[in-house]
């Protein structure tokens, strides 16, 4: 590869995160449910992208490349529930969920506010480990990057057909387990999030902290009411983080990388 050309696929590179940046971190963060391992994950993948441009072949887009290299790094963080933990502890006190959640008893507390958001993200990570892997990074290629079915084939190297099916079968999976118990999606629904501080405080469990994704405000607006059950979850999985590009950048530079 010539070095012109090098020069100008880097080039591309630092454009494709630039531009993909916030929805890149969303993504990885998704998968490994952790501010930290996020920041490291997308500065290994800028790094193997920079320090590995002559393995890039150019029978995809360079984006697509990327997004493969992101996948990648992210997989061995990813961790995998047989059963929601809800489920698992209702049925060691030979309890319906619903009653579970009706023994509890709660007076809601301004000061729980945050933990309350806190306590919805690990319900999302949790809803998120209950499905099969490769219908996990479907759901957020589609979900948080925003591809197309066929630019995730590319990335996962799969059939289009199959993109389908893996996205149809983890939508539906986790739609159900919102469906049947989330009372954020419905009202009706047993689920509370501050039945569970209820719940870990009663028996001394540590209560969620460093969660990111605060949005009480954005979720009483008319245009989430007003959004259809799939769009609601899809929203909910999106996140927003005030960690920027230019800080991303300028954590590169400490490590000196030459951009």
């Amino acid at each position: 590869m010539a070095d012109n050309e090098k020069k100008n696929l880097k080039k591309e590179i630092s454009l494709v995160f630039e531009e993909q940046y916030e929805k890149l971190f969303g993504m990885v963060y998704r998968m490994t449910e952790n501010i930290q391992d996020t920041e490291d994950v997308l500065q290994n993948v800028f790094i193997k992208a920079y320090s590995n441009i002559e393995k890039f072949r150019g029978d995809s887009e360079l984006s697509t490349w990327i997004y493969r290299i992101a996948v990648n790094e992210s997989n061995r963080y990813m961790q995998t529930w047989n059963k929601l933990p809800v489920i698992q502890i209702s049925e060691n006190l030979g309890l319906s969920e619903k009653d579970f959640f009706e023994s509890l008893e709660y007076t809601q507390n301004p000061d729980d506010n945050l933990i309350v958001e806190e306590m919805r993200e690990k319900c999302l990570r949790g809803f998120l480990r209950c499905i099969p892997q490769k219908m996990r990074v479907c759901f957020l290629l589609k979900t948080c990057l925003e591809l197309k079915n066929k630019e995730i084939a590319a990335v996962l190297n799969i059939t289009e057909a199959n993109v389908k099916v893996l996205l149809h079968r983890g939508r539906e999976k986790i739609k159900e387990m919102f469906e049947y118990r989330c009372n954020l999606i419905d009202p009706t629904k047993p689920c509370k999030c501050y039945l569970w501080i209820k719940f870990m405080r009663d028996n001394g469990l540590p209560l969620p902290e460093n969660g990111i994704n605060y949005r009480s405000k954005e979720l009483e607006e008319e245009h989430f009411k007003n959004m259809n059950t799939m769009k609601q979850i899809e929203y909910l999985y999106k996140v927003e983080h005030e960690y920027t590009y230019e800080e991303f950048l300028n954590r590169l530079q400490k490590l000196s990388i030459s951009l």
